[in-house]
């Protein structure tokens, strides 16, 4: 392999740009990875992973829609970062916002501008997709559309929502998010980080065999062996 890889927790060498993500990748990757990756950068008093931000989302969808197709891509929404890390959204305008910066220093017109930061995220939305895409294949789910796309995001702004009340409750109104979004109906009626990743996990793997056991029980009966 001479191209952009991933390499994962299994020894595998995942493909970036042609991705190969079996069943029981979603689980020896998927789950492992998102259990240790923090959301915020990891500045919350306690570890949060993505892991349990994307179970929460899952929960809340299914509670209030019982449509486990749209709860299953809540689950696995940002699944994609355990190849690619979670880049946190300021981050992201912050590289947009210094493109600004130093075209407007050399005079570059706008238009030039707008059309290099449209380039920039198509680009990084392209290899996101195709790992979404890829790992939507290997939990037997249909492709998303556009108005699955709307409803995850709809749930992902609930999210933050909700962990901006949980997690950063000391920290003033966040610019970019709006007042009215109405938070997540959470189980536990509000977040509780989990202790550990081993229990991020074991929660996403849970969620998964609730919402995918097709694929879920086709991992279970692969050795990482066999999915490797």
């Amino acid at each position: 392999m001479t191209g952009p890889f991933a390499p994962t927790a299994i020894g595998r060498l995942v493909d970036l740009m042609a991705p190969r993500i079996e069943p029981a990748h979603l689980l020896s990757e998927i789950a492992h990875g998102l259990s240790h990756l923090a959301r915020f950068a990891g500045q919350t008093a306690t570890p949060y992973s993505v892991a349990q931000h994307s179970v929460l989302m899952a929960e809340a969808a299914e509670s209030e829609t019982g449509d486990p197709t749209l709860a299953a891509y809540c689950l696995l929404h940002d699944a994609h970062e355990a190849y690619l890390g979670d880049t946190p959204t300021p981050a992201r305008r912050a590289v947009e916002a210094e493109m600004i910066r130093r075209a407007e220093a050399n005079g570059t017109p706008d238009v030039i501008v707008e059309a290099q930061i449209a380039r920039w995220r198509a680009l990084r939305l392209c290899i996101e997709d195709r790992l979404d895409a890829e790992i939507h294949r290997a939990a037997q789910l249909p492709p998303i559309d556009d108005r699955g796309r709307a409803l995850v995001k709809l749930y992902d702004m609930r999210a933050l929502a909700t962990e901006k009340r949980d997690l950063h409750s000391l920290s003033p109104a966040w610019p970019d998010l709006p007042r009215d979004v109405k938070p997540l109906p959470l189980r536990d009626g509000m977040i509780r980080p989990w202790r550990g990743p081993g229990i991020a996990s074991e929660r996403f793997a849970t969620a998964l065999a609730r919402l995918c056991p097709d694929a879920a029980a086709r991992a279970n009966r692969l050795t990482e062996g066999d999915a490797a």
